[in-house]
């Protein structure tokens, strides 16, 4: 599975009938799977371009689509969908700046996906700060100009927001949208026990998953070039923090819990294309299971809802 050409049709064909398996064909439920579909692709040409696994696989993508059409409440368009695919854009030009300092217009179109995004979920702006210092440390490709690269990119879509919300006498949404940076919700036990079953089962052996995987690449990571190391340990730091922000603000779970997933795949995806060992076997075979039940559940629940 981890080398078939079959293996992406095959998720691709399982997410699109878990995606319209309740009979609902509105607006936000055919963007969403747009936007799903867009992501799987940007994975695909992501792990091709970067050789993020060192066979040629389709599990990153295959992975991300089978999680995504698990998770029926990220099915519609919100910022669950838009982000990871904001993010992931931002990720595809970032990648091409390592060890470049010159990197100017993949830093400025980087940092204005994530800009793109941040209008969706202003909170992506936490992550900036992290943007910056994978460049210097993991892709070694931050300079001055490619600094001020990425602040252009940054205040972009800010910069013709602004001007039509001072048009239209609005610039009122501009200041609640930042406000919200600073907001925190508090660290109350009752904030983490109004999620149901549905929710939360997707997400627990997910990160039971990312644990093995990535547990078992930071030992073997060796293996790699050193190149497709420095990336994927960005992506892991990355998925680090959204745990971490997860944890500490089940507020944004959905969005979250969208750029998990993002994160998650392409760890996954290079656990279950690079090892053959019975462990590993049986974890896959776990995976599969688990989110097929979750999916049979997951739409019984909504047909008997509907």
């Amino acid at each position: 599975m981890a080398t078939s050409s079959f293996t992406l049709p095959a998720a691709a064909l399982f997410a699109t009938l878990l995606w319209w398996g309740k009979g609902i064909y509105t607006p936000d439920q055919v963007g969403g799977w747009i936007l799903c579909g867009i992501s799987a692709y940007l994975w695909s040409e992501t792990n091709n371009e970067n050789a993020l696994i060192r066979i040629r696989s389709y599990l990153t993508p295959a992975i991300y689509l089978i999680l995504m059409g698990t998770a029926f409440f990220l099915h519609p368009l919100q910022a669950s969908t838009i982000m990871p695919c904001c993010m992931l854009a931002s990720y595809y030009l970032l990648f091409k700046s390592y060890q470049r300092k010159d990197a100017v217009f993949p830093f400025f179109h980087s940092f204005l996906c994530l800009s793109i995004g941040s209008l969706f979920f202003v909170q992506a702006f936490y992550f900036v700060p992290f943007y910056l210092w994978y460049a210097t440390i993991y892709l070694r490709s931050l300079s001055w100009r490619t600094f001020w690269a990425s602040i252009m990119g940054l205040l972009l879509p800010y910069w013709f927001l602004t001007g039509y919300l001072l048009y239209t006498a609005k610039i009122s949404l501009l200041t609640d949208h930042f406000t919200t940076l600073i907001q925190f919700q508090s660290l109350d036990k009752e904030n983490y026990l109004h999620f149901d079953f549905l929710q939360i089962s997707p997400l627990i052996p997910l990160i039971l998953l990312s644990l093995v995987a990535a547990t078992h690449y930071i030992r073997t990571s060796f293996n790699d070039k050193i190149r497709t190391r420095m990336l994927l340990y960005l992506i892991l730091t990355q998925e680090l923090l959204i745990l971490l922000f997860l944890a500490l603000q089940p507020i944004h779970f959905e969005t979250l819990t969208g750029l998990l997933i993002m994160n998650s795949a392409p760890i996954m995806g290079h656990y279950f294309a690079l090892t053959n060992k019975r462990f590993s076997n049986f974890l896959f075979t776990f995976f599969l299971i688990t989110y097929g039940a979750l999916a049979i559940l997951s739409l019984w629940t909504q047909l008997s809802i509907s």
